[in-house]
């Protein structure tokens, strides 16, 4: 970070930022705490502006650009109030106070001290308004993608996908071959919500994984694209709870129950009519140990 602008007071810090929100630079306003009990008046450039050093140079050639556009003068009043020789020979004839958006503590003093200050604060203030309105549209999140090519055959193997400054979504080309074929959707955190997944690499993503704060809560798959799960798993913690597969007419026709991530028991539909006829036991390898039949429902 480093500073770009030493302001008179916050409403001039405020002012400055929405310029620059307008530009499309992002900045922070640091110091106005110290204004406390003083209000708007200046502080002794104590508040400043600050801005990433890749934007630093740009941004200071933007402030300089603001402060050197005079504002028109409404009538010969001002002009006299600019023209007027202060009778010092070290101070120049023209006064740069024409600009009256110009931080106070760099312009020479006018003749109006109290009327002239209140009209300058309802200006910044006015001013601060706006930027802060700017600065809330140019802030608007918008979506941005970042292509990255790890084997440099050019085309990229994963693009990241941002609504602002978070991370939406990462797809990737795992065999190189122009599709996505691995689709991971973020949340606010940065963790893994879901992963959808093309296993068979034939341009259908058939599987899809859930997550809970990072975790995996459950796993699913339509292997014929019919849109009805033919397999799913359950979770809890990232641990397998249970595994369970489905017919053509969406029977459950297998079911297995895990313990320490280890199949223990289950049930299995061994004639194909849609219903569960036979228990099974599990050994610790997750070979069947012991088989019996159901009762008839």
């Amino acid at each position: 970070m480093q500073i770009v602008y030493h302001a008179a007071h916050s409403a001039d810090a405020q002012l400055v930022r929405g310029l620059l929100a307008e530009e499309g630079i992002r900045s922070f306003v640091f110091g106005g705490a110290l204004e406390g009990g003083a209000g708007l008046l200046p502080v002794g450039g104590a508040v400043r502006l600050e801005v990433a050093d890749d934007d630093a140079e740009r941004a200071r050639t933007i402030i300089q650009a603001w402060q050197d556009t005079a504002v028109p003068l409404d009538d010969q009043d001002d002009a006299d109030e600019v023209d007027r020789d202060y009778g010092d020979d070290d101070t120049p004839a023209h006064v740069e106070g024409g600009n009256l958006y110009r931080p106070l503590n760099q312009r020479l003093p006018s003749r109006h001290t109290g009327a002239g200050l209140g009209g300058i604060v309802f200006a910044l203030i006015a001013g601060a308004l706006g930027g802060a309105i700017a600065t809330g549209i140019a802030m608007q999140p918008h979506a941005s993608q970042q292509p990255v090519d790890y084997n440099d055959d050019g085309r990229p193997d994963e693009t990241l996908v941002f609504e602002g400054e978070l991370l939406q979504r990462v797809d990737a080309d795992r065999n190189s071959d122009g599709e996505v074929d691995q689709r991971t959707h973020y949340d606010e955190r940065g963790l893994a919500t879901e992963i959808e997944e093309d296993q068979d690499f034939d341009g259908v993503r058939e599987t899809a994984s859930r997550y809970e704060n990072g975790q995996l809560a459950g796993r699913s798959a339509d292997y014929d694209g019919d849109g009805q799960v033919d397999w799913q798993q359950a979770a809890k913690r990232g641990v397998l709870q249970n595994e369970q597969w489905f017919d053509k007419r969406g029977n459950l026709i297998k079911h297995i129950d895990y313990v320490d991530n280890r199949p223990v028991s289950g049930e299995f539909d061994s004639d194909g009519d849609g219903v569960r006829d036979t228990a099974r036991d599990y050994d610790p390898r997750g070979e069947i140990s012991a088989s019996r039949p159901l009762p008839t429902p």
